[in-house]
């Protein structure tokens, strides 16, 4: 579980806030407010939820663009490495933080019911190699504020991203839910992970990272379960 209680005071930031601190918005909308996510895997099968008052709101603030504000892609990587040390991160940005190894790009980021996504593995020597951000989806420029510097989507155009598989995304009040298939990857041994994820304005970002069971210990503990009520199939 990463938490990102609102304005909470281990809360990430990430640089460019413009003096808003946690959530860029104006006085009392949470439109934007990411609470927190959770990670689990189990099965070969790698789950990401996030908790965030945006679900279900994609397409809102038509002066941001065409199609108003979208979903971001979903970033991993096996260790979270951000830049600065104090609790919000407040200089960490796309160019000096985390080097994301994955990213879940979304085949269609203003659908408020979910879909499918395309998995990426990132290659380049930094960020700014295989993702694009908020500066690429908004065109309303000095006319509204955003957090700018953020890592929004894989760049599928670089020569430094490479697709390496593909899962379902869906959409439910107050979350986002990614699943997708991790076998074969490494990322199926990793023991901690990181992510990454805001809508493409980043007005609010949620990233952390932290320890995950390894895999085997799902399985062990459905064979364990299976066992107990075989067990007191035969005593009854």
């Amino acid at each position: 579980m990463i938490d990102d209680a609102r304005r909470g005071a281990n809360t990430y930031w990430g640089s460019n806030a413009h003096g808003y601190g946690d959530v860029i918005a104006g006085a009392g909308d949470l439109t934007f407010d990411v609470n927190g996510a959770s990670v689990s895997r189990a099965f070969g099968w790698l789950s990401v939820d996030i908790y965030t008052n945006f679900a279900g709101q994609a397409g809102v603030a038509g002066w941001a663009g065409p199609n108003g504000i979208g979903y971001g892609d979903l970033f991993l990587a096996p260790t979270w490495n951000p830049y600065g040390t104090d609790a919000h991160h407040n200089a960490d940005r796309a160019s000096n933080g985390t080097l994301w190894s994955y990213a879940l790009s979304l085949d269609n980021r203003w659908n408020n019911s979910g879909g499918s996504f395309n998995l990426y593995r990132l290659s380049g020597p930094s960020n700014l190699n295989n993702v694009l951000l908020p500066e690429s989806f908004l065109t309303c420029g000095s006319a509204c504020v955003y957090r700018d510097g953020q890592a929004v989507a894989v760049n599928t155009r670089s020569t430094t991203v490479s697709l390496v598989g593909n899962g379902t995304w869906t959409v439910q009040p107050g979350e986002l839910s990614f699943l997708l298939d991790v076998s074969g990857l490494d990322i199926a041994g990793w023991g901690d992970i990181a992510i990454h994820w805001g809508p493409t304005c980043q007005n609010d970002v949620i990233e952390g990272g932290g320890h995950i069971p390894e895999p085997a210990s799902g399985a062990l503990l459905g064979m364990a379960l299976i066992g107990l009520s075989l067990v007191r199939r035969r005593t009854n």
